[in-house]
C-alpha cells in the first residue's frame, strides 16, 4: 500500500516521468549502451583455444568491466535526465557501491568453469541477476531528491524473474549458440531487471524540500556516465580489433598448417564420427580424388578394409585404398586422437614403391641375375619342398649336375664381354632340352642343375643327359668364329644316392667332377665307391690339421671405404693358406672341407682372435669384418668365445663386424635369432653377406637385427652394363635405406661401378679398385696412400657422372 500524503504531494511513476519529461532518445540511448556492453562482453568471453592464460585473463577482465560499467551506465542514463522542476542529486558512496556490486557479481557470473553443466549455468545466472538487481536498488537509493521511493512487490518480482530467465539463457548461449543471440538475451535480461524495475517504483515528491548536502550534482553524473560509455566504446573497439587480429592470426596459422600438410609425402585426414572433415593434397593423390571431394565421405568409402578393425592409437595398420581404375594401392595407416574435435588424425603412407621393391627383391632373390634361372638356394629349396611331400612326390627323381669345363680358360680366350652371352646361351639350350615341369637352376658360375621327375619308377636320366650333351656340343655364336665348350654331367638318383636335396646336389656334383676326369663331354652316375675323390678330400683334411698346427694360415685385409668421404672405414679379414707343397690354395677349395670336417671351428677361432688382436694394434679405430662360418655359428659356446676374444685382445665390441650368410641362418631360425640378438647385445655389428643371392633375404632382414647388408659382387660386376643388375642393385639399396641399414657393395673394380654405386646412395664400397687385400703390416701404408686414391677416384667420378646421368635419363 502506498500511504496517503497531504495535499500538494504528487505520486509519480518513474518510467512515465522518463518518457514524459525528457527526450525519448534517452531511453534508446540506455538500451544502446546496454546492448553495446553486453555484446562487447560476449565477444571477449568467446573461447579462443590458442590463447594462453594471460590472454584469457585479460579477456575476462575486459568483459567484467564492459558489462558491469555498461549496466551501471544504463541505469543512471535512465535517471540522470529525470526532470521534475525540483533540484536533485546523487549520493557518491551509494553510486560507487552500486558500481562495485555489479562488477563483483559480474566477475562471479563470468568466471570460467563447467559451462556445459546446467546447474552451474543456473547458479551463475542467479548471481548475475542478483547483482543487476542489487545495483538497481542501490542506484535508486543513491538518488537524492525531496521525496520518497516506493516499490510495487509484484512488479519487482516479475521483472527480476524475467531477467533471471533471460540472463541464464544468455550464459547458456555463450557456449552453445550464436554470439549475437547471447548478447541480445543478456541485454533484454539486464533491461528487464533495471528499466522494468523502474516501472515498479512509486515516487512521493514534496516540492520545496531541499536536496541533502553532499549530493553529486547532475552534471557530474552526466560526465561520469559519459566516461563509462566512452570506456565501453573503447573496449568494444579494442575487442573488435583484438578479434580481427586473432582471426587473421588463426587464418595465417591455418594457411601455414595447410601448406605444411600439403607439403608432406603422407596423406593426412581429419575424421569425426566416421566421416572425413579435411584432407591434404597427398591424400587426394592416393585416392585419385580432389581433397575437396573427400570431405564428407565416410572412411568406409575411402578405406573399406580399415573399418573392419578398430583404430589402434599410435599403432600402424596396413590396408589398401581402392583406385579409380579398380586397382588397390597398399598403404600404412597411423591413428591419433584429435583432442580439438574429438575425432582422429589419420596419417596414410603410400607403400606402393616399398611393396614393388620387396616384390622385386623376393623375385630376384630366387633367380640368377644373368640367366634368370633359379639360383642355388632357390633350387635346393624347391627340390627339398618336393621331397618333403610323400603323397605328391613323383615316383622317379634324378638330379643332373652340369659343369662347364675350364670356363676360366674359355673366358680368357673369348674375353669377359663374351663370357656372359655364352652362359646365357647355355641356359637357353638347357631350357630347350628339358620338359616344362622339370626344374632348372644355376648353382654357380659354371654350374647348372636339372631335377628330372617321372611318374613311374625307375627314372632313367640317360636320354636327358645325352640330349643335353648333344645340345652343348654344338658351337656357340658369341663371337667370330663360333666357339665350342665341353661339359661334364653328374647324376644322383633318389633315394639311392640321397634322400635330401643337399645330398643329391652334393653327390651329383661329385659325380660331375669325376666325369670331367673321364674326358670331354661325359656323364657319370654317382657311385658310393667314388674313393679317389674321397681320398683327395681326406688328404686335404689332413693337410688342414697340419696347417693349423704349423701356422700356415695368414690373414690379409681388404679396405672397406666410406662411399661419401672416400676414407677407409675398416677392413675385411680374408683367410689365406700357403701350402708348403701345393702353394696357395683358394679358400673355395679348402673351406668346404674344413666345414665338413669341423676343422672350421678352430680355424675360425684363430681367424677371429688374430683379426681382433691385429685390429686392436692399428693406429686408427677402424672396424674389422670377420666372416662367421655356419659351422662356427652352430657351436654352443660361440657367444662365450667371441666375448673372451674381445676381452683378451682389448678390441672394443663396436669395432668388430661379423658377416653371416643365409646358409648360417637357414637350419635353425629360432636359435639363429637368439645368437644374433646376444651378439647385438655385446655391441658387435652384424652384416648379411652375399645379399640378393639367397632365397629369403628379405625375410631375414625383417627378422634378424642386422646393421648392414653386403651386395654380392655378382650384381656389382654387371651393374654398368646390365639393366637388370642395375635394377637389382638400386632395389637393394632402396630396401636397405627403408630398413635403416647400411649397405656395402663388394667387388668394385671399375670407375664406372664406383660412380654409379655412390650415386645410388651406397654406404660403403669394397673391391680391387679401392684396394687389394694386404698383410697386417701394410695397413698403415695403405692408410697413408688413401689421399692419392681419393684424388684419382674423385676425378673418375667427375668424368663418369655425365654418362651416368645420360643412362638414367635417356632422351
Amino acid at each position: 500500500m502506498i500511504p496517503s500524503f497531504p495535499e500538494g504531494i504528487r505520486m509519480l511513476r518513474v518510467v512515465g516521468q522518463i518518457i514524459a519529461d525528457r527526450a525519448p532518445g534517452f531511453a534508446g540511448l540506455a538500451c544502446l549502451v546496454c546492448f553495446l556492453a553486453a555484446s562487447t562482453a560476449i565477444r571477449l568471453l568467446a573461447r579462443h583455444p590458442h590463447d594462453d592464460g594471460r590472454q584469457n585473463a585479460l579477456r575476462l577482465t575486459g568483459a567484467v568491466f564492459a558489462f558491469g560499467a555498461g549496466t551501471w551506465a544504463t541505469h543512471f542514463i535512465g535517471l540522470m535526465a529525470f526532470h521534475t522542476g525540483i533540484p536533485f542529486g546523487f549520493d557518491v558512496n551509494l553510486c560507487a557501491l552500486s558500481l562495485g556490486l555489479v562488477l563483483a557479481t559480474t566477475a562471479i557470473g563470468f568466471a570460467p568453469g563447467a559451462h556445459d553443466r546446467p546447474s552451474i549455468v543456473v547458479l551463475k545466472g542467479l548471481v548475475l541477476t542478483a547483482g543487476i538487481a542489487a545495483m538497481h536498488v542501490t542506484g535508486m537509493r543513491a538518488l537524492l531528491l525531496p521525496g520518497r521511493l516506493y516499490y510495487q512487490p509484484a512488479d519487482v518480482a516479475a521483472s527480476v524473474s524475467l531477467g533471471l530467465v533471460l540472463v541464464t539463457t544468455a550464459l547458456w548461449l555463450l557456449r552453445h549458440g550464436p554470439p549475437l543471440l547471447a548478447a541480445a538475451a543478456l541485454t533484454l535480461g539486464t533491461l528487464s531487471v533495471d528499466l522494468l524495475g523502474m516501472a515498479s517504483v512509486r515516487l512521493a515528491l514534496t516540492p520545496g524540500l531541499p536536496v541533502p548536502p553532499g549530493a553529486i550534482p547532475h552534471p557530474v553524473l552526466v560526465a561520469t556516465t559519459s566516461g563509462a560509455c566512452l570506456a565501453i566504446l573503447l573496449l568494444a573497439l579494442g575487442a573488435s580489433v583484438l578479434d580481427q587480429h586473432q582471426t587473421r592470426r588463426l587464418a595465417t596459422e591455418a594457411r601455414r598448417f595447410r601448406a605444411l600438410a600439403d607439403a608432406t609425402f603422407e596423406g593426412l585426414v581429419l575424421e569425426h564420427s566416421g566421416r572425413i572433415t579435411d584432407a591434404n593434397l597427398a591424400m587426394g593423390e592416393l585416392t585419385g580424388l580432389a581433397p575437396e571431394a573427400l570431405v564428407g565421405r565416410t572412411l568406409a568409402e575411402v578405406l573399406p578394409d580399415l573399418v573392419l578393425c578398430a583404430p589402434r592409437h599410435r599403432q600402424t595398420t596396413e590396408t589398401a585404398i581402392p583406385q579409380p581404375d579398380g586397382a588397390d594401392r597398399p598403404v600404412e595407416v597411423l591413428w591419433r586422437d584429435n583432442p580439438d574435435s574429438g575425432g582422429h588424425v589419420i596419417a596414410i603412407r603410400d607403400l606402393s614403391r616399398q611393396r614393388a621393391a620387396e616384390s622385386l627383391i623376393d623375385r630376384l632373390a630366387r633367380l640368377d641375375p644373368l640367366t634368370g634361372l633359379l639360383n642355388r638356394e632357390a633350387f635346393e629349396h624347391d627340390v627339398q619342398a618336393l621331397l618333403d611331400q610323400p603323397g605328391r612326390r613323383p615316383a622317379g627323381i634324378a638330379l643332373l649336375h652340369l659343369t662347364i669345363d675350364r670356363l676360366d680358360m674359355v673366358a680368357e680366350l673369348i674375353g669377359p664381354a663374351a663370357t656372359e652371352p655364352l652362359l646365357i646361351q647355355v641356359a637357353q639350350r638347357l631350357k630347350g632340352s628339358i620338359r616344362q615341369y622339370d626344374l632348372l637352376g644355376r648353382l654357380g658360375r659354371d654350374e647348372f642343375a636339372v631335377l628330372q621327375t617321372v611318374a613311374a619308377a625307375p627314372v632313367d636320366p640317360t636320354p636327358l643327359a645325352e640330349r643335353i650333351l648333344g645340345e652343348m656340343g654344338q658351337p656357340f655364336t658369341v663371337g667370330d668364329p663360333p666357339i665350342g665348350i665341353n661339359v661334364s654331367i653328374g647324376v644322383a638318383v633318389h633315394p639311392a644316392d640321397g634322400t635330401s636335396a643337399r645330398d643329391l646336389m652334393r653327390n651329383a656334383a661329385m659325380a660331375s667332377a669325376l666325369a670331367r676326369q673321364d674326358g670331354r663331354n661325359r656323364c657319370r652316375t654317382f657311385d658310393s665307391g667314388l674313393g679317389e675323390q674321397l681320398r683327395e678330400r681326406q688328404m686335404l683334411r689332413r693337410d688342414l690339421r697340419v696347417a693349423l698346427k704349423q701356422g700356415q694360415f695368414t690373414l690379409h685385409y681388404q679396405p672397406i671405404v666410406d662411399a661419401e668421404s672416400m676414407d677407409i672405414a675398416g677392413y675385411e679379414a680374408l683367410l689365406r693358406w700357403d701350402h708348403p707343397e701345393r702353394g696357395r690354395i683358394p679358400p673355395s677349395d679348402f673351406i668346404p672341407v674344413a666345414e665338413e670336417s669341423g676343422l672350421i671351428v678352430p680355424i675360425g677361432s684363430w681367424v677371429l682372435a688374430t683379426a681382433c688382436a691385429e685390429a686392436a694394434s692399428w693406429d686408427r679405430p677402424l672396424t674389422v669384418a670377420v666372416n662367421l662360418s655356419p659351422v662356427q655359428f652352430e657351436q654352443p659356446g660361440i657367444i662365450a668365445t667371441i666375448t673372451e676374444v674381445l676381452r683378451r685382445t682389448g678390441l672394443p665390441a663396436e669395432r668388430l663386424e661379423l658377416e653371416v650368410t643365409e646358409t648360417t641362418l637357414i637350419e635353425d631360425k629360432h636359435n639363429a635369432l637368439e645368437i644374433l640378438t646376444a651378439l647385438k647385445g655385446l655391441g658387435v655389428k652384424l652384416a648379411m653377406d652375399d645379399f640378393g643371392t639367397g632365397y629369403s633375404s628379405l625375410s631375414y632382414l625383417r627378422t634378424y637385427p642386422f646393421d648392414k647388408i653386403k651386395i654380392d659382387r655378382s650384381f656389382v660386376r654387371d651393374v654398368e652394363r646390365d639393366a637388370e643388375a642395375e635394377t637389382i642393385v638400386q632395389a637393394i639399396i632402396v630396401m636397405g635405406m627403408s630398413l635403416r641399414l647400411k649397405i656395402t657393395a663388394e667387388g668394385v673394380e671399375t670407375k664406372q661401378q664406383l660412380a654409379m654405386l655412390r650415386a645410388y646412395g651406397c654406404t660403403f664400397l669394397q673391391g680391387y679398385l679401392l684396394g687389394r687385400p694386404c698383410g697386417a703390416a701394410q695397413i698403415q701404408g695403405r692408410a697413408q696412400s688413401l689421399p692419392r686414391i681419393v684424388g684419382e677416384t674423385a676425378s673418375s667420378i667427375a668424368d663418369a657422372l655425365p654418362m651416368l646421368a645420360a643412362a638414367a635419363h635417356p632422351a
